[in-house]
């Protein structure tokens, strides 16, 4: 306790004098929220995505969300800023890539919603990525809870000022480095980015709120799709599939060039998502700045 050691990052020393105030400024998610909405032309990923439905049936599941989560994977690994955290008033960079998200074990309306949460080496394959994130969903749906799951579960059975407790001594043990791995691998909340896909039910994204708890400094919306009318250079009215997409950023993290910069990185491997098949290539200098714990690039 009372340390800069933190099981999930590592502490950053070397940052500029003006960077170190903004969690004085700022210091929570809520202060520093920023919020940034766009939209990705997807016409010719849904054509690559039928495509390799055609060619290979093992990718029956490849999907438009696996594309922009395996788009969002690649660009993590070469900014690595967007994969940093604020903790105690302290900065770390995170030493594993890891999104969340919600599924549910069916369609229905009232269907239970489990939250999902996998981490992912750099150097993963498109095709061994969606693998690992369908193996964890089934298993899910089949009714194997997730360690998150059967806490969550455990806790909201409790008496409410028992939770009230814990949630603060959650966010103490947080605040001085002192809160466990096996914790912090139980809750949604220590993710690189959180996602939600709205558009899987009708709904256009949301601006979204970041949670206080936890350290996630992102937050990703992905609306519905929709048909829309664009211009040709001569003048020619032509069909585009387009999503909206919004994003929740904590602005202690990364300044806003370099956020911007990341979004226009995932939406070209989106919209040219042959890109995603060419192997990922870091330098030694990339590599270090991420700063990865050994066991997160297993594998690579």
């Amino acid at each position: 306790m009372f340390t800069k050691k933190r099981p999930d990052g590592t502490y950053i020393k070397d940052m500029h004098f003006f960077d170190r105030l903004l969690p004085y400024l700022m210091p929570t998610r809520s202060d520093a929220v920023i919020y940034f909405e766009t939209e990705f032309d997807v016409t010719e990923t849904l054509q690559y995505i039928h495509r390799k439905r055609r060619e290979d049936p093992a990718r029956k599941n490849l999907g438009l969300f696996y594309i922009i989560l395996y788009a969002s994977l690649r660009v993590l690994a070469q900014r690595p800023k967007m994969n940093r955290f604020v903790s105690g008033y302290r900065y770390y960079q995170r030493n594993r890539i890891s999104f969340n998200f919600v599924a549910k074990r069916g369609l229905k309306d009232d269907g239970e919603e489990l939250n999902v949460t996998q981490s992912f080496p750099p150097f993963i394959s498109l095709h061994d990525f969606c693998a690992k994130i369908d193996a964890c969903i089934l298993s899910l749906k089949a009714g194997e809870n997730s360690d998150s799951e059967k806490l969550n579960s455990f806790v909201a059975g409790l008496p409410r000022f028992i939770i009230r407790f814990m949630m603060r001594g959650v966010q103490f043990l947080d605040r001085h480095n002192a809160l466990p791995m096996s914790a912090i691998d139980s809750l949604p909340f220590y993710s690189s980015i959180f996602f939600t896909h709205v558009g899987s039910v009708g709904i256009d994204a949301p601006f979204h709120h970041n949670f206080e708890i936890g350290n996630c400094g992102i937050f990703c919306a992905i609306g519905k799709l929709r048909k829309e009318y664009r211009f040709t250079a001569d003048g020619t009215p032509t069909p585009r599939r387009v999503i909206k997409i919004t994003y929740t950023f904590d602005d202690r993290i990364a300044d806003g060039i370099y956020c911007a910069r990341a979004v226009d990185m995932v939406s070209d491997l989106v919209r040219n998502p042959e890109k995603l098949e060419i192997p990922l290539v870091l330098t030694a200098k990339q590599i270090a700045a991420l700063a990865l714990a050994k066991r997160e690039t297993a594998g690579t």
